[in-house]
């Protein structure tokens, strides 16, 4: 029986931390809640209204100038697994995380209240950059939103976990695998305010909530998601563009926008099953999708129509 993404109650990572002697450190880490207004709307309608002279293009927005419903979840109440892993091989690195394989040692606890024994598929481990904690929250509510596409075209996800950084631990990932871009999520703030000036938002009293600001600065805790491993990137991509587009299309009829990170390596292939989990059919569309899409910390929750939010990651599609 497939584990529940919610089964995860506390990782141990081996291979990530050392200690200032150089000893590699068990890193003992806790799931984190999503909170639920982590993530605002765009644009900002407060903003838009202010706009007299500007008239949407038809079609622009859906017609309830609200972002689709999120269904109701299919997950059990959360279950108390402990699940021990130890880094294997890097496989990417991006704006806010690092990526290796893992390894599943062992497992402890229970699923579904009950004494089974927890099956996981191949997982990766993605550690958030120190410097961008928010970014990976973000990246953990839109999986938490999205969950009815897990499994469909986003990879299972089965956490958002943290750690207090002892303040003589070193992580590794940090050193080995910098960032070539300076920004921090301090400086930047959260991608549906990224476009607009503070100066234009603090009239309005627009604002991230305590918490994203509280994660943005912060600088002595380890984020990670747990996440399936799925399979490679595309070998023709030209071939794949129907396949793409319908998979993008499964994002935006929960109006959610990708357009500013839609990339090659950001699509990859579903997993082979087995070891991995097999696809599951859209609960929208009933198609069963080759491929799965990563990286959602620039997502944006919208109002905008399927068909704008289309034409945004079309114009993206030519890689």
């Amino acid at each position: 029986m497939e584990t529940p993404q919610n089964a995860v109650a506390s990782v141990t990572l081996d291979g990530l931390s050392q200690d200032s002697n150089g000893t590699p450190v068990s890193a003992a880490f806790h799931r984190c809640e999503v909170a639920p207004d982590l993530v605002q709307l765009f644009p900002v309608k407060a903003l838009l209204d202010l706009e007299k002279d500007w008239t949407p293009p038809p079609g622009m927005f859906r017609l309830d100038c609200a972002p689709a419903p999120r269904p109701r979840s299919n997950l059990p109440p959360p279950g108390n697994v402990h699940l021990s892993l130890k880094l294997q091989r890097f496989l990417g690195h991006g704006r806010s995380g690092i990526v290796f394989a893992a390894e599943q040692m062992t497992t402890a606890g229970t699923v579904n209240g009950e004494n089974d024994a927890a099956l996981f598929p191949p997982l990766v481990v993605k550690v958030a950059r120190r410097e961008r904690c928010l970014s990976l929250a973000r990246e953990a509510w839109f999986y938490d939103h999205l969950e009815c596409l897990q499994g469909v075209v986003l990879p299972r996800c089965y956490g958002w976990f943290e750690m207090k950084l002892p303040r003589e631990w070193d992580v590794a990932a940090w050193r080995e695998y910098p960032t070539s871009n300076r920004g921090t999520d301090a400086a930047e703030g959260p991608t549906e305010f990224m476009e607009y000036a503070t100066e234009d938002l603090r009239p309005h009293n627009i604002a991230p909530i305590p918490l994203a600001a509280e994660l943005a600065e912060a600088r002595d805790r380890v984020f990670v998601l747990v996440l399936e491993r799925v399979g490679d990137t595309m070998e023709n991509s030209f071939d794949m563009l129907d396949d793409i587009h319908a998979a993008y299309k499964e994002i935006a009829l929960m109006s959610v926008d990708l357009s500013l990170d839609v990339k090659y390596n950001n699509i990859l292939m579903a997993p082979e099953s087995p070891p991995g989990l097999p696809s599951l059919p859209s609960p929208f569309t009933g198609l069963t999708h080759r491929l799965r899409i990563i990286d959602l910390e620039l997502a944006m929750k919208t109002y905008f129509s399927v068909p704008a939010l289309m034409k945004r990651c079309d114009a993206y599609l030519d890689f």
